[in-house]
């Protein structure tokens, strides 16, 4: 075999063991946040035990880009007696820092909010029992535009 043609192996065999190591070594992309670890994370709304009643679920939708940013959860924890508004990020926006915000108002109490530049979710949690509530949850385009959101106005889950 020639000298030269044992270069052009070498270098090819060099080559494809450089691809091989990239494609092995390459990071898992992070995964998505789950509605059930944001309720049991000490970021969310804490309820370490992971029971909830969902009471109302919306979606954030970017209408210029045509795409999901979120969804907005108003949920209850009869073991905490709390209520918690989660805005979680999904799709193309998951794991995308750019503000994301939750208030969760409280009939004749003080209002709690969690706002910021967040990748995966904010919530507000906190206890209601007793008490009717009204929540917002909303997100910000993540390919520019504005800030898409839900707001209820009236008193809900009266109870």
């Amino acid at each position: 075999m020639s000298r030269t043609y044992r270069r052009i192996l070498v270098r090819i065999g060099s080559a494809f063991a450089l691809v091989l190591a990239s494609i092995a070594f390459v990071a898992a992309p992070a995964s998505a946040h789950t509605l059930r670890e944001a309720v049991v994370s000490a970021q969310g709304c804490g309820w370490s035990n992971g029971s909830y009643t969902q009471l109302t679920r919306e979606d954030l939708w970017d209408d210029r880009n045509n795409m999901p940013l979120g969804e907005v959860y108003i949920l209850w924890s009869g073991t905490y007696k709390e209520n918690c508004v989660l805005t979680l990020r999904v799709g193309r926006a998951d794991g995308v820092a750019s503000y994301t915000q939750a208030v969760l108002e409280r009939q004749g109490m003080k209002t709690i909010t969690d706002e910021g530049n967040y990748a995966h979710y904010a919530a507000a949690s906190g206890p209601a029992a007793g008490t009717c509530i009204r929540w917002t949850g909303s997100i910000k385009a993540i390919y520019g535009g504005g800030i898409y959101g839900t707001t209820t106005t009236t008193w809900r889950y009266c109870s």
